[in-house]
């Protein structure tokens, strides 16, 4: 938290700390410049509460998630001598509602409160509310003007000074709040090397396939052997690398900065069982791995997007969503934690993919799936008497597959279906005929990836 000196004219991204989110501001309303910003590190499921106040008044509210899905109200203020006694009994009388409302089990307060000219008002929040400052020293006058206020038990708060930063007159604090989180666990990644593949192997073991021996059973059952027969020659003649993924992990964090990172951590852990001058300098040299391992990442990541940014092909919001990326701005947590219809909050990504599927499935079910559907009008006697594919059609939208697209969700990738055109429309436009001769389209191909995108309203609320 910090008291500022920021208006308007300030950018968002200004100051933006590596690993914490953009900082949440409320600048002063009147004058040139003042309120207050935070940040937080991006592991943490946090969320801004909206409370109506007067504008003047230099507060924000934050609601933060622990890893039992207990929520602690966090209040940051500024008290400017001049604004008297009003923040705290603003905080007073809207306390009680707050966290009944939020739903927060505890509470924090810090700021820089003066609290020494108001030691009434102050004394009677905390005598009110139970709370505990746990800050003694927090200027060069011996006062303290910026408490930590909170009613967790002390055991699980500890503040030290850390020095007076720069050219101000305040102790900088640290404060520890034990209390742990629950985290998203990691991600099994496959990074397919598709510059490497044996493109020529491939194509001639898929020219050797016998379909019709392959393709049996119902339409459903081809498609599947269809899809697992490419998967499997995909991973027979595409390298690929194979790493865990973490939730906070840089855009540009891959394969190799993951292995430096282990041997990093392998070396570590040899020095700490035993201090000998090859395991210090085993560690050192996995250090120095570590940080060229980074170093060549984030350039790769900005001469990637570099050029895409660069191409003609770029569209207005891919340049913005790029831009926004690389200037710090991107959406931090683009699902924020949610509240399931019984009250309890679900802040892990498996929990919430849950809860939205959950929601969206009953807005996709039939109520009355067995009745007679309505009688549509008929606006034209026209009728479509046959429809015929061909294999050259099919050839020729295959190689104009956009590699640059996700994966769908069978995992089939678009290089292959391109690289590989005239291998695979043979036993593609058999399939598609089938379809339309049956009239039924395969239930693999029926599953859909689904982001759901904020529209109004509360952002912890599925529905919205």
């Amino acid at each position: 938290m910090l008291e500022t000196f920021l208006n308007s004219s300030v950018p968002a991204n200004y100051g933006q700390l590596q690993d914490y989110t953009t900082w949440h501001r409320r600048d002063r309303t009147h004058g040139t410049f003042g309120g207050v910003a935070v940040c937080f590190r991006k592991s943490l499921s946090v969320q801004v509460v909206e409370v109506d106040k007067p504008e003047h008044l230099e507060l924000i509210f934050f609601k933060v998630w622990t890893h039992n899905n207990e929520a602690v109200l966090l209040c940051v203020c500024y008290r400017p001598q001049w604004q008297g006694s009003e923040p705290l009994h603003f905080i007073h009388t809207n306390l009680d509602a707050l966290l009944y409302q939020q739903a927060c089990k505890h509470l924090i307060i810090i700021g820089d409160l003066n609290q020494h000219l108001v030691a009434r008002a102050f004394d009677d929040l905390l005598t009110d509310f139970g709370l505990t400052n746990h800050v003694d020293l927090t200027h060069i006058s011996g006062s303290s003007f910026d408490p930590v206020i909170t009613d967790l038990p002390e055991g699980l708060v500890t503040c030290r000074p850390l020095g007076i930063p720069g050219s101000s007159d305040h102790v900088a604090i640290l404060t520890t709040v034990k209390v742990r989180l629950d985290r998203d666990e990691p991600t099994t990644r496959t990074n397919w090397l598709w510059r490497r593949a044996d493109w020529e192997a491939l194509r001639a073991e898929l020219s050797q396939t016998n379909w019709e021996d392959r393709l049996t059973g119902t339409l459903n059952e081809q498609v599947e052997a269809f899809t697992n027969h490419l998967l499997s020659l995909q991973s027979k003649y595409v390298p690929c690398q194979t790493y865990k993924s973490r939730p906070g992990d840089q855009p540009w964090f891959g394969f190799r900065c993951r292995e430096a990172a282990h041997l990093k951590s392998r070396a570590w852990r040899r020095l700490r069982a035993s201090s000998t001058q090859a395991n210090r300098e085993s560690y050192k040299a996995a250090c120095r791995n570590m940080a060229n391992a980074q170093k060549a990442a984030i350039q790769r990541w900005k001469t990637d997007l570099t050029a895409k940014l660069s191409g003609q092909n770029v569209g207005k919001k891919e340049w913005w969503s790029s831009l926004k990326q690389q200037q710090g701005l991107a959406t931090e947590s683009t699902i924020p934690p949610l509240t399931t219809p019984s009250g309890e909050v679900v802040t892990r990504g498996r929990d919430k993919a849950k809860l939205f599927s959950a929601y969206f499935s009953t807005k996709m079910s039939v109520t009355h799936p067995n009745n007679t559907p309505p009688r549509i009008p008929v606006l034209t006697t026209a009728e479509l008497d046959s429809l015929h594919i061909t294999m050259e059609e099919v050839m020729a939208l295959l190689s104009k597959t956009d590699t640059k697209k996700a994966l769908g969700s069978d995992n089939i990738s678009p290089h292959i279906l391109r690289q590989c055109a005239a291998e695979l429309a043979t036993p593609l436009t058999q399939h598609y005929r089938e379809y339309l001769t049956s009239q039924t389209w395969p239930a693999l191909w029926k599953q859909a990836r689904v982001v759901p995108v904020h529209k109004k309203g509360s952002r912890a609320d599925p529905k919205n």
